[in-house]
């Protein structure tokens, strides 16, 4: 965070003595990755704010930018753009500004097509079906935890759906909170305890909320976005081979979204895809941020982690 102020600061101070395409589109860059870090974990409301400032910024910039670029550039810029949005469109969506969050979604959507049409060999069109397909699987996902959490301990609730027809309709309390997708269950007039997915609880007393209608959702927006994923795939194993950091990298985030789909097969390719992409990047580029963190936690969480 302290580099990333020093730079935007001696950018600013650059920009002053020569203001140039390339100084601005290097404030933009900082701008947009400030705001990200910004909004990560436990960021407070003030954090959220200052992170949606400098991702305005950010996008006024390349939005300038995008007026006077031609040539082999326009592409880069046209792409620092959607990106610019994309972040700006979370954050607005955390701060519940749901509105105009949607509307730079669609205008993330225009770039992609309007990129398409200048150069029909661009890939940004489907960079941004992959992000929109991301955030509406997360969205989803929200959806179906924000109904969960409103069953605290004491609720009442009857079973619904299970493969043994015997537990069907029987009710119960809820014992304590959601833990992979499950929750503990007391069953009425019973000594017994059962630990029950989510998607088979009803609520006793008050409107029915379907759980299962939710749990479906999450799944068909993770297959439609693991479908766009493995296209992206393809295409970079055409484009670049095997061998490339930016296949290894399109594998992680394949792995990513089979990982979440919560299925068992998709769990096991989600294995596979992470472990080609590791293998790659320790023996070729050892040192590339990717490898801080993020691919092995995904890595071990997927071998390791009991299945939800």
């Amino acid at each position: 965070m302290e580099q990333l102020t020093k730079a935007h600061d001696l950018t600013q101070e650059l920009i002053i003595i020569e203001d140039s395409s390339g100084q601005q589109d290097r404030l933009g860059v900082i701008l947009t990755t400030h705001g990200e870090i910004l909004t990560l974990v436990q960021a407070t409301l003030a954090d959220v704010c200052s992170a949606l400032d400098k991702q305005q910024r950010a996008v006024a910039i390349f939005r300038q930018l995008e007026q006077t670029t031609t040539g082999p550039l326009r592409e880069q810029t046209l792409r620092k753009l959607m990106e610019a949005l994309l972040s700006m469109a979370d954050t607005l969506e955390n701060l519940e500004l749901y509105k105009e969050s949607q509307e730079a979604m669609r205008e993330s959507q225009v770039i992609g097509k309007r990129a398409q049409i200048e150069n029909n060999t661009s890939s940004l069109h489907l960079h941004q079906q992959i992000c929109a397909s991301t955030k509406e699987t997360m969205d989803a996902r929200r959806e179906l935890d924000d109904h969960t959490s409103t069953l605290h301990v004491g609720s009442k609730i009857r079973l619904h759906g299970l493969i043994n027809q015997i537990m069907n309709g029987k009710k119960g309390t809820v014992l304590g909170p959601a833990i992979n997708n499950r929750i503990g269950i007391q069953l009425q007039g019973e000594k017994r305890q059962v630990s029950i997915r989510i998607f088979n609880i009803r609520y006793w007393e008050g409107p029915e909320q379907n759980c299962r209608t939710l749990y479906d959702k999450v799944e068909a927006k993770a297959q439609v976005e693991i479908k766009i994923l493995r296209v992206e795939l393809q295409i970079q194993i055409k484009k670049s081979g095997n061998k490339h950091i930016d296949t290894a990298l399109a594998q992680y985030n394949l792995g990513r979204a089979l990982w979440l789909s919560n299925k068992p097969l998709e769990t096991t390719q989600a294995v596979e895809e992470f472990e080609a992409a590791i293998l790659f990047m320790t023996q070729r580029e050892p040192s590339h941020y990717s490898l801080s963190g993020r691919y092995l936690f995904s890595f071990f969480r997927a071998h390791y982690m009991p299945f939800p």
